[in-house]
């Protein structure tokens, strides 16, 4: 496995940044090609956007997502699953596919109400940048 490699915006953190991850999730699309676009409302009102590209999740319906509570989340260190804890005791889990190419898109992206972009593989590379400046995988909004 390889290590991981981290870019850290100014005062983010993996781990306060997931913290933070909490709220409604008001919706829960599909988008072509395997694309899942989630939107979650946080307890101060404000939007977080998640989208995935090159990984499957589950549950398999988006739309058994729509007004779920994620309660908490966490990233499995060796797979680089995200699972995101609801309410209900279910899981919203985002399973990254296996890289193929050293150019593989980032496999799942996040982006708080402040501007600050997760962006999660290819492989266990994680980065935390501005969602506002270019980056190589920022496509998937």
């Amino acid at each position: 496995m390889e290590p991981m490699t981290i870019v850290v915006a100014e005062k983010a953190s993996l781990a306060s940044l997931l913290r933070s991850l909490r709220g409604e999730i008001v919706d829960a699309r599909p988008a072509y090609p395997e694309i899942l676009h989630v939107e979650i409302r946080d307890f101060d009102g404000d939007l977080w956007l998640l989208a995935t590209q090159d990984a499957e999740w589950s549950p398999a319906d988006p739309a058994a997502l729509v007004g779920q509570t994620i309660e908490g989340s966490e990233i499995d260190e060796k797979t680089g699953e995200l699972r995101c804890h609801l309410a209900s005791g279910a899981v919203f889990a985002v399973q990254p596919a296996e890289q193929e190419a050293p150019d593989d898109p980032c496999n799942w992206e996040l982006i708080t109400p402040g501007g600050v972009a997760l962006e999660y593989g290819p492989g266990t590379r994680w980065q935390i940048s501005d969602a506002n400046a270019p980056a190589v995988g920022r496509n998937l909004h």
